[in-house]
């Protein structure tokens, strides 16, 4: 008989009432002729403790022992010698049984033991933080892994609830702000799996120094499908969160250097303007060709359009403060268009198509935005080194915005399109990878998502889909 198959609780009370029922029966077949024979009651309890349990077994005492008032009041005269006779003789049956059913206890310990043995071995041998959660969300067993991120002893961390955990570690969202909604850990309670989902921790035994982690849970059930149980592994990726932000900033580095280079030019046109300006109002009033005022007017006009250019360039290279507010689409477009203005102007075989109908504005970071639609600018422009067309356009569909991007370079090889957004993979001599792969996780942590789809020699089309911020007003993209 496997225990397994009687963990239910309903139905192990079930069996005790079963085993005691049949143990009445056989002693009051008996009695008549043999008396009452009450050591078949041990057997009978200790096979229901042993496959049982215990509550199951004390059920079985009180009904042996309320069923025995009924069969002894049922008086029969039996010879007395072969009363004790059938005494002996039942003895060394009830004898081995116990021992069969002691044994069967030993055994089950033996594997009990063994199995949390390997538990134990298995939990040391994972070099990430692991919490095994029991079905009423505390906390049963951990890894030295985690004894060590907590700063505490297993006596002292073990029995905590999910959120005095949370406390202790003072979990937060990538961003670095207050958890919303909940821990991974109660969604695996509740049947979910989680997977990799971004984190920040602070350790006491690391001077509080924020941690980045990726957090995973997993619901633990019974052979029925019931959980009873979840296990929770965070993953410290510190280390290699700093290495891709290092590598996204050589990213956006070789990014700024492109727009610089062109930027340049349309700086100097700037200066070339107030010099040729300045020049008109050094001469004699009679050798002007207007009057003084529309020479400040056109040098006021210049230097607000360097600040401009200077401006977009600060708000491209300035990193994101993590905050969703409403963005008016249409003005970050055209200050995208403006910042890459002098790269299609150098490049005069490109055609620049915008179609921006009327959408609402989206909620998003501007400056993360910025950058996603800047730098899939320059991927279509540097797509089309003999010329061709981008064509820009937003639709909205219900609450969602989608900006498309489009333009007939040379697409990507089918080889290349599973691993487009993979980190560190690209196509580029000088390229690092991450642009796409950090445009597509940056999208995710702000509710919007990214697609394409290309085709070789034909050009390909970047589509992205941004959730409508309706009834906000938009602040400035800036």
């Amino acid at each position: 008989m496997d225990s397994n198959r009687l963990a239910r609780p309903l139905w192990r009370y079930f069996v005790a009432i079963a085993v005691s029922t049949l143990a009445l029966a056989i002693i009051a077949i008996l009695q008549p002729v043999v008396g009452f024979l009450e050591l078949l009651f041990l057997f009978a309890v200790a096979l229901v403790d042993t496959y049982a349990g215990e509550g199951p077994a004390l059920l079985a005492i009180a009904l042996c022992t309320l069923g025995s008032l009924r069969v002894i009041n049922q008086a029969h005269v039996v010879d007395q010698r072969l009363h004790d006779l059938t005494k002996l003789a039942v003895f060394p049956l009830i004898g081995v049984g116990l021992l069969y059913l002691m044994r069967a206890r030993r055994q089950q310990k033996v594997v009990v033991r063994k199995q949390l043995s390997e538990l134990s071995t298995l939990l040391e041998s994972i070099p990430e933080a692991v919490f095994l959660f029991d079905s009423d969300g505390t906390l049963a067993d951990v890894n030295n892994v985690t004894l060590e991120l907590c700063g505490l002893t297993r006596e002292r961390l073990l029995e905590r609830s999910i959120d005095d955990i949370a406390r202790l570690l003072r979990i937060q969202t990538e961003s670095g702000t207050p958890l919303q909604g909940e821990l991974a850990v109660k969604r695996a309670l509740r049947g979910e799996t989680v997977r990799d989902e971004r984190r920040i921790c602070y350790s006491p035994t690391r001077n509080d120094a924020p941690m980045n982690m990726m957090v995973s849970a997993y619901p633990m059930r019974n052979e029925m499908g019931k959980v009873i149980g979840a296990t929770v592994v965070l993953r410290d990726v510190t280390e290699l969160t700093q290495m891709q932000q290092h590598i996204a900033d050589t990213e956006r580095h070789l990014a700024i250097g492109q727009l610089a280079s062109s930027i340049a030019h349309d700086f100097n046109n700037v200066l070339n303007t107030i010099q040729q300006a300045v020049a008109m109002l050094e001469l004699p009033p009679e050798q002007r060709e207007a009057k003084p005022e529309a020479y400040v007017a056109l040098i006021s006009k210049a230097v607000r359009r360097g600040t401009e250019v200077v401006l977009r360039l600060r708000d491209y290279v300035r990193g994101s403060g993590g905050e969703l507010k409403p963005v008016d689409i249409a003005e970050l477009l055209h200050e995208v268009l403006e910042l890459t203005r002098p790269l299609l102007q150098r490049e005069q075989r490109i055609t620049l198509i915008t179609e921006l109908r009327p959408v609402d504005a989206v909620r998003g970071n501007a400056a993360d935005l910025r950058r996603i639609f800047t730098n899939l600018t320059i991927n279509a422009i540097q797509a089309m080194p003999r010329g061709g067309e981008i064509r820009i356009s937003t639709e909205q569909r219900d609450n969602r915005v989608r900006i498309i991007i489009r333009d007939t370079g040379s697409g990507v090889a089918p080889e290349d399109r599973k691993k487009i957004f993979l980190p560190y993979f690209t196509t580029k001599a000088s390229g690092t990878g991450l642009g796409l792969s950090s445009a597509q996780r940056t999208l995710l942590a702000q509710g919007g998502n990214i697609s394409f789809t290309s085709e070789v020699g034909r050009g390909s089309c970047f589509t992205i889909e941004l959730p409508a911020a309706r009834g906000e007003r938009p602040a400035r993209a800036a």
